[in-house]
Formats: C-alpha cells, structure tokens, sequence
C-alpha cells in the first residue's frame, strides 16, 4: 500500500530527529556530570560546551516538533480510504469483547506497561487478577536485566525451572552460560574462564560441538579473540539473540505464544486489507462479505502468519477447508472431500494416481 510507505518514511524521519535530541541531551548529562566530578577544571571551556550543547538541542527539538506536525498532516492526507465496510462488529462484542480486552491487556503486559493495563483495566471493566499479571512482572525484569548484559536473573529463572526446559529440549541455560564465558574470554580473563569451564561441563552431551569450539577460544585469550577465526562468538547480537531466545521459552512455558496474538492479528489484518480493498466493489456488488467464514479471495500473509499444515487437492487444485477436507483413500493417496465426490460412480472411487479402487466410505478424514 502506497499511503503505508509513506507513513513509513515521515515515521524515520521523526524518530531520526528524535535520536539526534536524546544524543544531544545525553552529551549534556555527560558534561554535567564531568563539571560534577572535577574540581580542577577550565570553566570557560565547560561552559561554552554547555552553550553549544543547549543551542544543538534547541535546534534538534524545533526540527523533531516540526517532523511530528508534518507526521500528522501526513495521516490526515493519506489514510482517507473509509474501512468500516471490512469491519464485523459481532466479532467484538458481547462475549468477544472480553477476549479482545484480555489480548489488550496481555499484548501490554508483554511490553512491561503495567501502568497502561492499569489504566485499561480501570476504564474498560475488564478483570484481570493480579496471578496473571506477575508472570510478565518477572518476564519483563528478566528481560530488562539480559538487555544491560546482566545474565544471573536469567540463569536463576533457568534454575528454577530446570525440569520444564530439559523437557522441552530447551538450550536456552546453555546458551546463557556460553555468554558469561565468553564475556570472559573477550576481557582476557583466563583464570576465571578455565574456572568457568568446570561448569559448561554439564553440557558435554547435548552441545558437545559447541564447547569444542569455546574450548578452542581458550588459545586466543592473549592475542584478543577479536583477531581469531572465533571472532564471531562475541558478536553483540548474540545478547539480542538470547533475549528473543529467553522470551520464547518464557511464553512456551506459561502456554503462550512468543509473539503477541493482538499484534500478529493486526498485522495480518494491515497485510489483507489492500487485496481486499481492491476488489470491495465487486463484494459489494454480489454481497459477498458475511456471507461465508472465509474470505472471498486468496490472501498471502507471508510464512510468519502460518501456524499450520496447508493441503491443496491434486485433482481440483483447491486448498482443503473445513466443509472440504483431505480425505485418505485406502491406497494412501488423499485427495480433497469434494474431489472424491466427483470421482465416485457406482459407490466405487478409482484413485487418480493409482489402479486401485475404493469405497467412499472408507476414505478417512486427514487432520492437519
């Protein structure tokens, strides 16, 4: 969609002028605090920093004040398509309605807003008890801890909850103690990471591979790893890495999703509209839309909005649903519910891709 790179390109533009004012705020925290802890210093020299810092950051919010008025004349001008024709208000109301505010509520809780829940909940009546609040309490902290590159809350949650992840396969206690060993490594501290090696040990049997690899860093501790073929184990998205990894097993282990379903929903939602924003007068034309549970056309969301098996029918080369499901002929070969239908004479079906015949009856419904 047009108007969406658009909007796209003035949001850069306001959060670049954004950067450019916390870069000069914070050189003007860097010099106060120099004055602060210096008694022997050149006051004239401090002061026209300080001159030049407040001038820069006057100039900088002018121009991110500006970037964010011409932000909005830019909505006003390009989102002017009416979509009420796609919404379904059966969808959020009633009993649905207090599923939506419960997606709100967790969509926030993953983002650590407790004061926003708070408000939500306060204007919307939703109730939510303070048990399902405290696991994004800690999640959150956990993460907020792994992102100063402070790994023992980390490990400590990993402690606890040991047997969970060793059922799940899990290598995230692997992974978290590979970077406190390598932050040792990169500091040039031999003795505590031969020490430390005593307890990568527990992990010989399931990222044997690995350890080799850590164990080999071991020689480049003198000369800098930087400067060895091991220079990729420091690279610092490692530690963006393991807070995505941490988040993961974190929502697996209370049942939930790595990603929040109100985001993947809207997200899928922005993907769809412009496919069907493009055929709305052919809907309305033949009221189509409300008529079935499925959309009137095809709607590729990309690999990331795929949760499940997909299976099109070799004979009709139509995706399977509901009302048509695979069906397994007893040769093994499946075609699609509708397609055996069309197949049958005489209550006897002839698999298309084999001689061998069957009776509809006994196909079997395949679930995905």
């Amino acid at each position: 969609m047009d108007a969406v790179s658009v909007l796209q390109k003035e949001f850069c533009k306001v959060n670049s002028k954004h950067k450019e004012l916390q870069e000069g705020l914070s050189n003007l925290d860097d010099l106060v605090a120099a004055v602060e802890n210096n008694q022997d210093l050149d006051c004239n020299w401090y002061l026209n920093q300080v001159k030049t810092e407040l001038t820069n950051i006057s100039v900088s919010h002018k121009d991110w004040h500006g970037s964010i008025s011409r932000f909005g004349k830019v909505i006003d001008k390009q989102l002017t398509e009416n979509v009420s024709f796609f919404t379904n208000r059966d969808l959020i109301s009633g009993r649905n309605s207090q599923l939506l505010h419960q997606l709100i509520c967790e969509h926030f809780l993953r983002q650590g807003n407790l004061d926003l829940v708070e408000k939500f909940v306060q204007d919307s009546g939703h109730k939510l008890e303070e048990c399902k609040k405290r696991p994004f309490v800690d999640l959150n902290q956990i993460v907020g801890s792994l992102k100063k590159r402070d790994l023992l809350p980390a490990l400590k949650w990993c402690e606890n909850n040991r047997p969970a992840l060793k059922k799940r396969g899990s290598s995230l206690e692997f992974m978290l103690h590979r970077l406190n060993f390598i932050t040792l490594i990169k500091e040039r501290n031999t003795a505590g990471a031969l020490k430390y090696a005593q307890i990568l040990g527990q992990f010989v049997e399931t990222h044997k591979k690995q350890l080799q690899r850590l164990m080999g860093s071991l020689l480049y501790v003198s000369t800098g790893i930087e400067n060895s073929a091991y220079s990729d184990l420091i690279d610092p998205q490692h530690w963006s890495d393991i807070c995505d990894l941490f988040t993961k097993e974190a929502c697996s282990l209370m049942g939930l999703s790595k990603e929040s379903p109100l985001s993947i929903t809207v997200d899928a939602g922005c993907k769809a509209l412009p496919a069907l924003n493009s055929i709305r007068q052919v809907m309305e034309a033949k009221q189509l839309w409300g008529l079935k549970d499925e959309l009137p056309c095809e709607v590729d969301l990309g690999p990331s909005c795929q949760f499940h098996s997909l299976f099109a029918c070799p004979i009709l080369r139509a995706q399977c649903t509901k009302s048509n499901p695979p069906m397994r002929l007893e040769c093994g070969h499946v075609i699609s519910n509708d397609a055996l239908k069309r197949l049958a004479i005489s209550n006897k079906v002839k698999c298309p891709y084999c001689p061998q015949e069957t009776s509809p009856s006994e196909a079997k419904q395949i679930y995905f």
